[in-house]
């Protein structure tokens, strides 16, 4: 196996921890199964296709808006749907979550059609050499950003009063809002932290491969794979599962082909789930 190889692997593991850190961080302040998390992401790279396609930007520069304009969609998503929900039954958030994500589907082929589309840019298909290694260079800028917004996301929720709201509300609801903490609130804020940052791997993921109104799913089973591995509650654990997740697909496509791309994470994800259901770096990376 070259190194080439796992450097890809580890790089690509960097974007997929990108999308499954807005999944671990709504499941665990929320308790929430976000089913449309991949129409998120599809969402951001549909709204940076507007900047970069129609208007001529650089993907880079569409990020940051791509990702304030996802969280603006999905605060009052929150606040005003699924948060009610979430004082009811257990079930209906989870299914509100799926009807938003066939809801999303649909608009997305309304607007964009059908065929794929991909976000041009210099980097896209270019390569740089790292340590000696062959890597292709957008991998290499989501591995960075990655890094950025994983560290971020840990001092907001351990260096702020907001992160202090936010682990209040997510340990023990009740008692946060007598104390005078906005649930509500908080949940909101934290739903779109998530889209924002679902929009940023949709826009990098965009870059890398073209997408299509179906793209969502296979991206959300890619990031419930990597919060199995991570454990709630762990943004360390995140990256590292992301990382993990990565070498093991690269790993397998180099031994076995293109075709157990997917079934590896698959098969990682149910079995990480069956032997170590608090996740492999839960207790390393708590926090």
């Amino acid at each position: 196996m070259s190194l080439d190889v796992l450097a890809a692997g580890i790089l690509a593991g960097g974007l997929y921890a990108l999308i499954g850190l807005g999944i671990s961080l709504v499941f665990g302040v929320l308790g929430l199964m976000n089913l449309a998390h991949g129409e998120l992401v599809i969402g951001g790279a549909y709204l940076a296709s507007l900047l970069v396609v129609d208007a001529g930007w650089d993907p880079l520069a569409a990020l940051p808006l791509a990702m304030a304009a996802m969280a603006l969609i999905a605060y009052p998503l929150q606040r005003y749907l699924l948060t009610p929900l979430l004082r009811g039954s257990k079930s209906a958030p989870l299914v509100a979550t799926f009807g938003l994500s066939l809801l999303a589907q649909a608009l997305f082929q309304a607007a964009f059609g059908t065929h794929p589309k991909a976000l041009p840019a210099s980097y896209a298909d270019t390569g740089l050499s790292v340590l000696g290694m062959r890597v292709q260079t957008v991998y290499v800028i989501a591995f960075g950003l990655t890094i950025v917004l994983c560290a971020a996301t840990h001092l907001v929720l351990t260096r702020t009063r907001a992160g202090s709201a936010v682990r209040a509300a997510s340990a023990d609801p009740d008692t946060a809002a007598v104390l005078g903490i906005d649930v509500n609130r908080v949940y909101a804020m934290t739903f779109a932290g998530a889209a924002a940052l679902a929009a940023a791997g949709g826009v990098l993921t965009g870059v890398a491969q073209s997408f299509t109104p179906n793209s969502g799913l296979p991206l959300l089973l890619t990031g419930f794979a990597v919060m199995a591995l991570a454990g709630i509650g762990s943004v360390g654990g995140v990256l590292m599962a992301g990382v993990a997740l990565g070498v093991l697909q690269s790993v397998s496509v180099g031994l076995f082909g293109g075709g157990w791309r997917d079934v590896v994470v698959y098969l990682a994800f149910f079995l990480v789930l069956a032997v170590r259901p608090q996740g492999l770096f839960r207790k390393a990376h708590a926090g």
